[in-house]
């Protein structure tokens, strides 16, 4: 550190005192981006993603949309805290938190995904089982069969972990999938992640998924298809 101060120019005693205080934190907080919807916040907690835009208030009608798009390789880690008191079920689910939500990813890197899967944890590498109360919509009808626009079949998992694997289908670089869910709590306020990666982990998955997993600038990319409407809250 003292290297490092030597090279530095005389700047006056508040200006360093902010530069040793930046230095401290890790260059991931610093990067991490955020989207506030009222209730809900979505925010980036892995660094190979960006969260482009989100809009929407959680119902069938009018679900989440939550855009990103995936510029790193290994697993994607989405944050969701629900910190509104009265957010309720908006899927209309006897939960106490519920809530649909499409997710648009866009595909950044080199590599061909000829595999998606989603899972819910509470803490990174810790996934959701049957009975912590988070799930897919468990017991309930709301968007299933779940559903994506470039993968035809999906597997909906609640155990040993809660896991969507999407397959047959693929998404080139430069191209967009979408992704047609809901999720729910039992409790109120809950905070997790939804994590997201591209390939199967290990060679037998269902051994693999018994292990931790450590999944999971507003414009207008979405394209002529795209087809969603409503106000887009922009990354923080």
């Amino acid at each position: 550190m003292r290297a490092r101060q030597k090279k530095i120019a005389p700047v006056g005693v508040l200006p360093l005192i902010l530069f040793l205080a930046m230095s401290l934190i890790p260059d991931r907080a610093m990067a991490a981006g955020f989207i506030r919807l009222p209730g809900i916040t979505f925010s980036e907690a892995s660094p190979n993603f960006r969260l482009l835009a989100a809009s929407g208030s959680g119902s069938l009608d009018d679900p989440f949309v939550v855009v990103e798009e995936v510029f790193g390789e290994g697993e994607v880690v989405l944050g969701i805290d629900v910190h509104a008191e009265d957010f309720g079920s908006r899927v209309k689910t006897m939960h106490a938190v519920g809530f649909a939500i499409q997710k648009v990813v866009i595909n950044r890197t080199r590599q061909l995904w000829d595999y998606y899967a989603l899972e819910l944890e509470f803490d990174v590498g810790r996934g959701s089982d049957y009975y912590d109360g988070l799930s897919f919509g468990q017991k309930s009808k709301v968007n299933r069969p779940f559903q994506s626009d470039r993968f035809a079949a999906v597997e909906d998992l609640t155990e040993p972990r809660d896991v969507l694997r999407f397959t047959q289908g693929q998404v080139k670089p430069g191209e967009r999938v979408r992704f047609v869910l809901a999720i729910t709590h039992t409790g109120l306020k809950p905070q997790f992640y939804l994590v997201q990666h591209v390939r199967p982990p290990y060679a037998n998955l269902d051994r693999g998924l018994r292990k931790p997993i450590r999944l999971a600038a507003c414009t207008n990319i979405l394209g002529p298809n795209a087809d969603l409407r409503g106000i887009f809250q922009c990354r923080k």
